[in-house]
């Protein structure tokens, strides 16, 4: 009788502890997430203008097939944007929406251009074209 008991406590036990976990879990991916979207100018010839990419983004850059060397940010925003909250951006003469899809995914949607969506951990970056001649939208979460 008392190993029948204590088989019954351990699997309450077992199904209260998953419960609480899925239940952390989810919250947590439901938290606002805090972006930083930025302007890159491209260019074969060094900058003038703005400060260089952090190198992180220019060692991602140039494992795309893109055809400059040199990248710099023009202009950067920090926002927060909550789950199922859409944040509208404009860079230049780029418009953007960037909305949080919850789980660490985003959809960023560029007019004339479309829809982008994709997971967006830390650590990530989304790369896009933009309407300005030979620049480039990069968004990525902060800490």
């Amino acid at each position: 009788m008392n190993t029948k008991f204590r088989s019954a406590t351990r699997l309450a036990c077992a199904v209260l502890f998953f419960y609480l976990l899925a239940g952390i879990s989810a919250h947590a991916a439901d938290k606002p997430l805090k972006l930083e979207a930025q302007l890159i100018l491209c260019s074969n010839d060094a900058p003038t203008n703005g400060k260089p990419v952090v190198p992180e983004i220019e060692k991602k850059l140039k494992r795309l097939p893109l055809k400059w060397q040199h990248y710099s940010v023009v202009s950067a925003q920090t926002f927060t944007v909550a789950k199922d909250e859409s944040k509208p951006l404009v860079f230049g003469k780029s418009e953007m929406a960037v909305k949080n899809l919850g789980g660490e995914r985003v959809e960023v949607t560029l007019v004339g251009h479309g829809k982008i969506t994709q997971s967006l951990k830390k650590g990530r970056t989304l790369v896009t074209n933009s309407n300005d001649d030979a620049c480039l939208i990069v968004v990525r979460q902060l800490d």
